[in-house]
């Protein structure tokens, strides 16, 4: 509910794993469980690509364009020493992205550009993709070969290469318990974290957004161009009603801080947080889903927005 776009701009700016927006030949979209994996048996483009094994160093990658894929893959360049990647956790790589039609690299974190990362599980890489990265260990560098589709509508061919630095854990918040003014309702957390609050705001709504801290983390400090890892609920302040949890998708949500891909109040008011940390935001229509009377289209345009948020992982880009 919170991503108001796609990752992908004018070219590519993507952060996750190609192949979750897998294309036909024919440029339509094709389901997400055919998208992935050692090979779907439509092609072997991988065959013909070369990626460089120095895992100190930025990924070379070599192959001669135009690369047809005809089917999505993903193989094990270099295999890492840490533990194997499981069901369901969400890993966070450094990795880049080249056109395969051109060989140009599009995007790169060893040249600014933001981190990435997945949960692993069916739903959201494919059965083919899910069976090379369960046999994956951290540290691991791996190749892919998929589409992504831009705002345009244009389906881009790529190469992604990646190096898996971390699985996220914990998947929620610790540290020592924050000071919060008792002006906004209070959060309870169940046994798993997840956060409920105590009813719908009270008097008139902030006119800015309003971050308290409700839990202090311990970890590194959040800045702008993160990969940002997060579990987050939401509910309106006029009734107190729930209107998204990433903890009822079983799935922490993840994004570019700063990069125009959420809210505003959200890209504006989660940096110089520690990992760990949770906070809650309260939000205006102005800095949320904009002024006005709600549609079916934009149910939550109008409504100032209650938002607790645990900080998982912020992933910088290269210093």
């Amino acid at each position: 509910m919170i991503r108001r776009r796609t990752l992908l701009t004018t070219a590519l700016a993507a952060t996750a794993a190609i192949g979750l927006a897998a294309c036909t030949d024919d440029g339509s979209s094709s389901d997400a469980s055919d998208a992935g994996g050692a090979s779907d048996g439509g092609g072997d483009a991988l065959s013909g690509v070369t990626v460089s094994e120095d895992l100190g160093a930025e990924p070379t990658v070599e192959f001669t364009a135009p690369l047809e894929i005809s089917a999505a893959q993903a193989q094990v360049v270099v295999p890492g020493d840490g533990a194997t990647i499981a069901d369901g956790d969400t890993v966070i790589w450094r990795h880049l992205y080249v056109d395969a039609s051109t060989g140009e690299t599009l995007q790169s974190w060893w040249q600014g550009g933001p981190a990435g990362g997945v949960q692993v599980t069916t739903d959201s890489i494919g059965q083919a993709a899910f069976d090379v990265f369960t046999t994956m260990t951290v540290g691991s560098r791996f190749v892919m070969a998929g589409w992504q589709q831009g705002n345009d509508g244009q389906a881009y061919s790529l190469l992604q290469v990646g190096d898996v630095d971390r699985v996220v854990s914990p998947l929620r918040a610790e540290g020592e318990q924050g000071d919060p003014s008792g002006t906004y309702p209070d959060v309870t957390l169940d046994d798993s974290g997840a956060p409920s609050i105590s009813g719908p705001g009270e008097g008139e709504p902030p006119a800015k957004t309003v971050r308290e801290l409700l839990i202090q983390g311990t970890g590194d400090t959040t800045r702008a161009g993160d990969y940002l890892t997060m579990q987050y609920s939401g509910w309106k302040w006029s009734d107190g009603s729930a209107f998204d949890s990433s903890w009822e998708r079983g799935a922490p949500f993840s994004f570019v801080q700063g990069g125009g891909q959420v809210i505003q109040g959200w890209d504006e008011n989660l940096l110089d947080l520690k990992i760990g940390s949770q906070v809650m935001l309260v939000i205006p229509p102005a800095e949320a889903y904009g002024e006005g009377e709600p549609t079916e289209d934009s149910p939550l345009t109008g409504e100032t927005l209650i938002f607790v948020v645990d900080v998982l992982d912020a992933a910088h880009t290269a210093d």
